[in-house]
């Protein structure tokens, strides 16, 4: 068998190494995704509207003395600096609807016989909402589970 030349198992060893370096960094850890340049203000939306839970629910309200669905996103928003419409409907008008809801996201439901988008609530993670109910006249964090919610979602937005 015939003597391999110097350079040649040089070039040799070093292209084992470079697919060994290769198939490594194959192997690791995928890079993290971008950070969310909202995170700041979506912590903040969701923390103003935990304060809320157990204020009363006041038809047209909006501070922290009474407040109805749209108020509470409309405060929320507003401690966090941005703005949002008033009612229910001009926020679903406006939001830009999204597939996958983060916290702080709005979620929109048809609660009415009008068929209409009726009520908003604030996605607070892991399948809760915080919302103003009429029904049992105070802000209150609820699952998503329950098929009353499941059943009335339109959708959710992000602003």
């Amino acid at each position: 068998m015939p003597a391999i030349p110097s350079c040649a198992c040089r070039r040799f060893r070093m292209s084992c190494l470079l697919v060994g370096l290769l198939w490594l960094g194959g192997c690791a850890t995928p890079p993290a995704p971008p950070p969310d340049p909202q995170a700041a203000a979506r912590q903040r939306i969701i923390r103003t509207a935990e304060r809320l839970v157990g204020t009363p629910y006041v038809l047209g309200g909006e501070s922290p003395g009474g407040v109805d669905c749209s108020g509470l996103v409309q405060y929320a928003y507003r401690q966090a600096g941005i703005r949002v419409p008033r009612t229910t409907v001009e926020q679903f008008r406006a939001g830009r609807l999204q597939r996958r809801v983060l916290p702080g996201d709005l979620l929109f439901f048809r609660t009415d016989a009008s068929g209409r988008v009726s009520h908003v609530g604030i996605y607070a993670g892991s399948g809760r909402m915080i919302h103003a109910s009429s029904g049992s006249g105070q802000v209150r964090k609820v699952s998503l589970r329950q098929a009353y919610w499941r059943q009335r979602l339109v959708g959710g937005a992000t602003f």
